[in-house]
């Protein structure tokens, strides 16, 4: 049987590279944006955040095409987190620049490699 969406809004489940930082500090983290709707989105990282955090994300654009599955994320943003200019739906043209964002659920991923985290925020409004 075949599973039934239970989401509100249609996402885009395209990766795509993002940094983001406490809402009151300058340091920048990278993570991958595994999907992401017009209202939030779901990111793996390499450290835990609390629900009811409040994060600046801002995405990443880059030229390089090389990988892009965040198996290493020691390697630095440039070095595979792109942005893809050819977004394939209009689900995907939803996609942020910059939002100011609530950390909704934290979750760790039980990867024996590394450290990885399962991240779903809620844009704060106005994100539009």
């Amino acid at each position: 049987m075949e599973e039934q969406e239970r989401r509100r809004h249609r996402r885009c489940n395209e990766d795509t590279g993002i940094v983001y930082s406490f809402f009151n500090q300058t340091e920048q983290h990278a993570a991958v944006a595994r999907n992401y709707s017009r209202f939030g989105m779901y990111f793996e990282s390499d450290r835990p955040l609390p629900p009811g955090t409040a994060i600046a994300i801002r995405t990443l654009d880059c030229n390089t095409t090389g990988d892009r599955d965040g198996s290493s994320f020691e390697r630095g943003p440039a070095a595979y987190y792109c942005k893809d200019t050819h977004l394939p739906s209009e689900a995907c043209q939803e996609l942020k620049t910059f939002v100011v964002a609530e950390v909704k659920r934290c979750e760790n991923c039980k990867d024996l490699n590394r450290e990885r985290y399962g991240i779903g925020v809620h844009y704060i409004s106005p994100a539009v």
